[in-house]
């Protein structure tokens, strides 16, 4: 299919605005954060989206990449998998919780928190990290920042999900389609990222398709 050419940044951001809204049966809410981490003097940002279904769904589905020092998110989302349901994911930037003891403890920890806020077990919950590598989560500041992120819950676009969890990326990615009764809508976050194995490449798939 042709892809459309953008004469300004602006022009680009606003087709992205008319075509962000999310699917029947989701949410979404971002927060920002500052923390100051153990390997490095100073004071860090840290983008939290998270993406959230009404309910619960047994209709999920996930690619991880395969590289044998996979990140404690990756971990955690290969068990998830064995699930009967899941709904929703937490996303971080700033940290890709990749090669830090107590990885897999940390980013269960803030998902148990999160679930408590959500009214959701912890194992209906996914993680996904990006960032510096070797860095412990701040899981303190991390979940003295999930109320607010659930409190900003809102049900118009998956926009501000898709600006959070750049990083190397010059522009926000996201793309829609409608099929049928229903939509297909994505984000994703990387540059040049997608080898080997899907790398340090987040992408994210909604759909309100049954």
């Amino acid at each position: 299919r042709h892809m459309a050419a953008y004469g300004s940044s602006r022009q680009y951001l606003e087709a992205l605005a008319r075509r962000s809204a999310l699917p029947a049966g989701f949410c979404a809410a971002t927060a920002s954060l500052a923390f100051s981490p153990a390997e490095k003097p100073g004071s860090f940002p840290m983008n939290l989206s998270l993406i959230l279904l009404d309910e619960p769904t047994p209709s999920f589905a996930a690619l991880f990449t395969r590289n044998r020092l996979a990140g404690a998110p990756v971990r955690i989302g290969r068990r998830r998998l064995e699930e009967p349901r899941l709904r929703g994911v937490l996303v971080n930037t700033k940290v890709a919780n990749v090669g830090a003891q107590g990885g897999v403890q940390d980013a269960r920890a803030v998902l148990k928190e999160l679930g408590v806020l959500l009214d959701t077990p912890e194992r209906e919950l996914l993680a996904a990290s990006t960032g510096v590598i070797g860095w412990r989560l701040p899981v303190g500041a991390m979940r003295a920042a999930l109320p607010g992120l659930a409190a900003g819950l809102q049900r118009r676009t998956l926009l501000p999900v898709a600006r959070a969890i750049m990083t190397t990326d010059s522009w926000p990615k996201l793309r829609r389609a409608r099929v049928g009764q229903g939509t297909i809508v994505g984000v994703a976050k990387g540059a040049g990222m997608i080898e080997p194995d899907v790398a340090t490449m987040l992408v994210f798939v909604l759909t309100d398709l049954e």
